[in-house]
């Protein structure tokens, strides 16, 4: 997949997420403010995410990213 397809790209791994993919979202605000946002290609980067932000109550969404 080339980047220019990429809506974004994974917060751990790089890897690009293409417009309309899945992607996973940390359910925790301070993850998700509005000039601060993490975007996980799946739950095993989200895994690789949660133990070093030691969130209280970890969780994640499932999201689908916006179309062109």
């Amino acid at each position: 997949m080339s980047t220019s397809n990429a809506w974004q790209h994974c917060s751990i791994c790089k890897k690009p997420i293409a417009f309309g993919a899945p992607y996973v979202k940390c359910a925790v605000s301070s993850c998700n403010r509005k000039s601060f946002q993490l975007y996980f290609c799946g739950s095993s980067c989200w895994d690789a995410h949660n133990p070093g932000q030691n969130h209280r109550n970890p969780g994640y969404t499932e999201e689908v990213a916006p179309r062109r």
